[in-house]
């Protein structure tokens, strides 16, 4: 039996670029692509954009797990995708935000497993969150100081599986040890 690998961790810590390493590892990981309600940006190819309209009507059908809005965006996460690649013995993985965890834990209970990924330091995320131009106002680094103050302060002890740091320059490093814990936490334990 597969998990559903949810990476959790503050924005730009590096969690797209892991996903991107972890397929490129292993072919059985499939990305679940949320759907939102912003446009695409230059070669971005992992997300799915539609209109407000469009996603409240796919809400109403039953299609998706949850919306969660962040920076303004609504952010849908499908249903189906993920069921599919469990059936099929895939491994499908998302970054998730730690304040909704409890959506996931419901809907795939015994099915999960959680990796909360770190920055080194306060000051390296600030300049990887100042680096991509999306954070002006500043709000992005806030909300970024003020999970990890929460999740540093063991509120989600009993939540996360594992823990990593995504060292600088250390992407692929990083994503082969998530890869090597969670292909372990497949393997029954006798």
């Amino acid at each position: 039996m597969t998990k559903f690998l949810l990476l959790l961790g503050p924005s730009g810590v590096g969690k797209t670029s892991i996903i991107e390493d972890l397929i490129n590892i292993d072919k059985r990981f499939f990305y679940i692509s949320p759907y939102m309600t912003r446009p695409l940006r230059n070669g971005e190819k992992n997300k799915i954009s539609i209109s407000g309209r469009k996603m409240d009507q796919m809400q109403k059908q039953g299609k998706f797990l949850t919306i969660n809005y962040l920076y303004g965006i609504s952010y849908a996460t499908p249903r189906l995708p993920i069921i599919q690649a469990l059936n099929q013995n895939k491994f499908p993985v998302l970054d998730w935000p730690i304040s909704q965890i409890d959506i996931m834990k419901e809907n795939f209970p015994n099915q999960l497993y959680v990796v909360y990924v770190s920055p080194p330091s306060i000051e390296i995320l600030q300049k990887r969150i100042a680096k991509d131009g999306r954070d002006s106002d500043g709000s992005r680094l806030e909300q970024a100081k003020n999970e990890l103050e929460f999740y540093w302060s063991s509120r989600y002890t009993e939540v996360c599986d594992f823990e990593v740091i995504a060292k600088e320059d250390q992407v692929e490093e990083t994503a082969n040890v998530i890869y090597f814990a969670y292909l372990k936490s497949l393997t029954p334990q006798l």
